[in-house]
């Protein structure tokens, strides 16, 4: 028997990691916790990353007006780096082959098109697809206060790293507001603005007594291998 896979997708701030966690925490049953934030940080070699030393490898960030370098930066990808991301979809789909439930975040964009990978790699598997959109102006102010508490208090970075770690995440931020909720057909739809972590537990835990999830289905008719 197939497990069920849940994707919380949004940006940073929007609240999909706390709602991943407290999710499993709440449930009876047996459910994986994976996603993004956990490749990123343990997985993807930091040096491939969009802030490492050898980013035009793996991922990088560039401006995404080339005659603007010091505005807006959006995520480049090579080969590798989609491969990598490749794999960490066929993880998912293998947890679920298994029989094991799995709730994970992610950024699903379309460019890079880690959204159009993930819907072939996931095919006739039971998918809900659920999008966390607070407002940008509330996801700046949580990111703010956030930022250098969480993201960077138990690292190994130093004062100049987290400031510049800093001044990049701002310098994407923006685009991936964009690119993350570019693609309006999901499951479930929640702003967590209006929305408390247990509360959005409770909207996911209903819409699945509802019946199995329809938007990974309806995005293969729009982008088909």
């Amino acid at each position: 028997m197939l497990g069920q896979i849940i994707i919380v997708n949004g940006t940073s701030g929007s609240g999909k990691s706390t709602a991943c966690e407290l999710f499993s925490a709440r449930a009876e049953g047996f459910w994986l916790t994976y996603g993004i934030d956990h490749f990123m940080g343990s997985t993807f070699p930091r040096k491939f990353g969009h802030r490492g030393a050898r980013s035009q490898e793996g991922i990088c960030a560039v401006p995404v007006d080339a005659a603007d370098p010091e505005g807006a930066l959006c995520w480049q990808m090579s080969p590798q780096g989609l491969a990598a991301f490749a794999a960490f979809h066929e993880w998912v789909a293998a947890a679920s082959r298994q029989g094991c439930n799995i709730i994970l975040d992610h950024l699903l964009v379309l460019d890079p098109p880690l959204l159009q990978d993930c819907i072939w790699r996931l095919k006739d598997l039971p998918v809900l697809l659920v999008n966390l959109k607070p407002p940008y102006e509330v996801l700046m102010e949580r990111v703010a206060n956030r930022e250098v508490g969480q993201r960077f208090s138990n690292s190994n970075y130093s004062a100049e790293q987290i400031a510049q770690s800093k001044t990049l995440l701002g310098r994407l931020r923006p685009w991936f507001y964009e690119v993350v909720y570019a693609n309006d057909c999901c499951d479930l739809l929640i702003d967590t603005a209006q929305h408390s972590p247990e509360a959005v537990c409770e909207l996911i835990e209903h819409r699945l007594e509802a019946g199995p999830g329809t938007a990974f289905e309806i995005l293969r008719g729009r982008y088909p291998l």
